[in-house]
């Protein structure tokens, strides 16, 4: 892969609670794209500030060696979308949430499925919440290509 980073990028990743995937996502980002001039951060539309992620979620990082059990939510609001130079949705009703509190953030969000690939098209990455580990790894495993394609398609520079 070429280098892509010229100057520090700000990515946003968002879901619902800012719990499972969007943690899940922000620690993959860091993984994927450490010791690159990056600041990668998540929120939640519905997050209630304080949460720490999923048990889950934590247990799925950790097997991929990534570590997120420090991760505390936060509620999405218009400051942190200002603030953001890509914002990565997790469903089309949290790219909906994003450009209803900033309509301005529209060339910087993206519904992260879009970037599913070809042999397993995704409208929205599923939400494991309340379900078993198992489809916490199947979530993990979908975040993990779509950030990769979306990294190789070069909205990242």
């Amino acid at each position: 892969m070429t280098e892509k980073f010229s100057e520090s990028i700000n990515i946003l990743t968002v879901c619902t609670g800012n719990i499972c995937r969007s943690p899940l996502a922000e620690g993959i980002l860091k993984k994927m794209l450490g010791g690159r001039p990056t600041k990668i951060y998540s929120a939640g539309t519905h997050a209630i500030n304080g949460n720490s992620a999923s048990e889950f979620a934590i247990i799925s990082a950790k097997e991929n060696g990534i570590d997120i059990s420090g991760h505390i939510a936060r509620l999405l609001d218009p400051g942190i979308v200002l603030d953001s130079d890509i914002i990565l949705c997790m469903e089309l009703s949290h790219l909906e949430w994003v450009l209803s509190l900033e309509p301005s953030a529209y060339k910087r969000v993206y519904n992260l499925a879009d970037f599913s690939s070809r042999n397993k098209r995704l409208k929205s990455i599923s939400d494991p919440y309340g379900c078993s580990l198992r489809e916490y790894r199947e979530c993990f495993k979908d975040i993990e290509t779509c950030l990769a394609n979306f990294i190789e398609s070069e909205h990242i520079r």
